[in-house]
This record gives structure tokens, sequence and C-alpha cells, in this order.
């Protein structure tokens, strides 16, 4: 299953997606207080009613367990179901106005409706009291209703109709939110050029071919988020928005030095992602504004860097560099940057295998580990273009980097604590 380029595993996972990705919750990630209200409304269906009580109370604990909700909060949703009901009942219709968040509350709801039995009348009553509180239309109304039918039955095919259908009618419900309502479902989207103009927002959340570029406009905004993306083309933006979540991102080709190219963006965020650049490319190339990139594994680059700066500041942190085969970071013009906590593992370039600098800004290198890194020349792991202060290389190790005589070049001794093996 473990190749040597880690394409096998992306294609596991890919496969896989349904079971692994969304263990947890949907809900999981946000505060106590919105939990709270999340499971007190939950809470109205599965322990409002004893005969419910019967049916329901395991699938609840299970939802509380999943959520993360704190031991505090489940003894005080039986405490305010009895004694305050109005009053939280009232909190919760008012935290609960993000379509997103009302669609995923109808999926935990119809998913406890499927378990009811002796209680069912009961139930019928809450959910449908649910759907007219949120005020769903005719159309979102039919979607749960046939969506949730088409997973009672395991029927994949029927429920992507609905959903298909669903869109058409101008709504949307998150693809975490469809896995959860029904493990198992999958779906695949397939594009060409997409163009995103000022004030439009798209939001990649499952798995997508791309067959061409995506240009976003200036006021435009690209969000890709626990999506798995398979792309031939890049992404070029001038002052758009584009951030990357939990993604997987794989680049079978590309005729840019790099797939990102960012230029007049305030801030970009790349966070605990996978990407694979299959050798045709650098990842992103930023001219502007700030970077953090953090929590990330960036694979097989070549032609550019994995990372190109030239903007006013960038946090590299917690991230996994491999098989880099044109350097993995590059700062340039006053950029400050700090890189925390990473791992270089075979980044190679003419000078600076795995980063080079020529900014005149601060950069700070602190606890990263350099392994089987080359330059052709001077630089094995780090290339400082100029020798001068604010340049610090802190708590670092090479590994088996080459030349061994110049694995940091250009930093003044008293800036620079390196374990060499």
């Amino acid at each position: 299953m473990q190749g040597g380029d880690g394409m096998d595993i992306l294609e596991y996972l890919k496969k896989r997606q349904s079971e692994l990705e969304y263990v947890g919750h949907p809900m999981s990630e946000r505060d106590e207080n919105f939990k709270y209200l999340y499971c007190f409304g939950l809470g109205v269906m599965a322990v409002g009613n004893m005969k419910a009580i019967t049916e329901l109370q395991s699938y609840f604990d299970t939802v509380l367990d999943s959520i993360g909700i704190s031991q505090k909060s489940r003894v005080q949703i039986m405490v305010d179901i009895n004694n305050y009901f109005d009053f939280k009942i009232t909190e919760f219709f008012k935290k609960m106005i993000v379509k997103d968040a009302q669609y995923c509350f109808m999926a935990d709801i119809y998913k406890m409706y499927r378990l009811s039995l002796w209680s069912q009348k009961y139930c019928t009553g809450i959910l449908d009291n649910y759907l007219k509180l949120f005020r769903f239309s005719k159309e979102e109304c039919t979607f749960f209703e046939k969506f949730n039918q088409a997973a009672q039955k395991g029927d994949i095919e029927t429920a992507t109709a609905h959903y298909r259908k669903f869109r058409r009618e101008g709504y949307d419900i998150s693809y975490q939110s469809l896995v959860y309502f029904f493990p198992g479902f999958s779906i695949e989207e397939t594009y060409g050029d997409i163009h995103i103009e000022a004030g439009k927002t798209v939001i990649l959340d499952k798995p997508t071919t791309i067959n061409g570029n995506i240009i976003v406009d200036r006021g435009g905004t690209l969000l890709i988020k626990g999506a798995f993306v398979d792309m031939r083309g890049s992404i070029i933006t001038k002052g758009g928005r584009v951030r990357l979540n939990s993604a997987r991102i794989r680049i079978e080709k590309c005729d840019d030095p790099y797939w990102l190219n960012l230029s007049d963006t305030a801030v970009v965020h790349i966070e605990d992602s996978y990407i694979d650049c299959g050798n045709t490319c650098g990842f992103l190339s930023q001219d502007g504004g700030r970077l953090i990139v953090t929590g990330n594994e960036i694979r097989r680059t070549a032609i550019g860097r994995a990372i190109r700066f030239s903007g006013v500041s960038c946090l590299i942190t917690d991230n996994e560099f491999a098989s880099n085969n044109n350097g993995a970071v590059k700062l340039c013009d006053s950029a400050k940057c700090t890189i925390f906590h990473c791992k270089f593992d075979e980044c190679t370039d003419d000078y600076g295998g795995a980063v080079f600098s020529e900014s005149i800004g601060n950069v700070k290198i602190h606890q990263c580990s350099f392994l089987n890194c080359r330059a052709k020349y001077l630089g094995a792991a780090i290339y400082f273009k100029y020798q001068k202060f604010g340049q610090f290389v802190k708590e670092c190790m090479c590994d088996e980097c080459v030349p061994k005589d110049s694995q940091i070049f250009n930093v003044y001794d008293d800036d620079l604590e390196l374990k060499i093996r």
C-alpha cells in the first residue's frame, strides 16, 4: 500500500474517504456553548419523552461523545429540558441561524428518527416542528425526506440524484454533512476551467477532478476544504482569496512554474493539507501580503521551489517537505519569515537544498530537521545570500546533508545552534 512516492496511499484514502473522513461529528470543532445548545436541541427528541429515552438514549450518547461535549454540559441538558425549556429553546434557535449548522442538525434528527418505533409519533412531531421553525422550503423538506430514505436503504445512486436535484434548485449542503448523514455516500465532481468573479465564493469539499485552470478575481474566494482534488492546471489570483484546509491535492499536469500563483493577496492560509505536485511544478508563489502554512505535507515539487514568498511575512510551522527537487522554501525581497518545527527530507538545489533566502528581512529557523538534503554548491540545508544580523538557526539538526562542510551558509556563529549527524 505504501509506495515510494506516496501515490498508492492517496488513492487508497480517496477510495475509503467515506469511511475514514469525518469520523468525528461535523460540529466537533465549534465552541462549547454552540455544542451545548446543538445537543440541547437534539435532546428534545432523544430524552424529552419516556418512550424516546428507551429507544434513542444510546444514539444520543454516541453523538455527545463524537461532538466532544463536556460532562458538565451533558448533565445540564437534562436539567434545562426539565426546568428551563422555553428559555433554552429560544437560545437554541438564535444560535442555529446558519444553514450548514441547521442541515447538520437535521441529519442528526433524521438519524434518531430512524430508530424510533414506540416513540415515532412523538419524534414525528419534533421533526416536523424543527422543519417549520427553521423555515425550510418545500424543496429543503423534500430533500431531507428523500435523502434519508435513500440512506436507510444504502442506495447511493438515488441519494446522489436527490443531492444533484437539490443543487439545481439553488441549494447546497456540505459534503461533510452528507457523508455524516449517509455513511458510505460518495460523489465526485469534474470541472474544466473555473472563473471565480468578484463577490463569488467557490467551495470544493468533495472528491473533485479539475481539467483546467482556476482564476480567482479580486473579491472572489476559493476554499478547498476536506476535498480530494486531482488537477491538470494551476490556480491564479490577483487580489482574490484562497484557503486550503484539510485538502488532499494531486497535480497531474501544470504548465506554470507554480500550481498556486498569488498576487495582491492579503492573507493566505494553507492548513492540515497533503499536496503532491507530481514533479510537475512548485506548490506556491506569493508576492504580497501574509502567508500561514501549518500542519501540511508538501511532496514531489520541481521546476520551482515548494514555496516562493516575497510578501510581508510568513509563518511556516509543523510541516513536512519531502522530495522537493528544486528546494523547499525561497524567501525574497524584504520578506520576514519564521520556520518552526518543520521536517525537510530529500530537498535539493544548487544553493540551499531546503531553504534559500535572499531576503533582507529577519528569518528565524527553529527546531527543524534536515534529512538527506543536498546543494550542488553551498548550503546543503540552508543558504543565506547575505550574512547579516536577524538570521537565526536555532535547535536544528542536519542528518546526511551534503556538502557536509557547508550545511548552513552565512549565519553568524552566535545565531547558530546545530546538531550534525
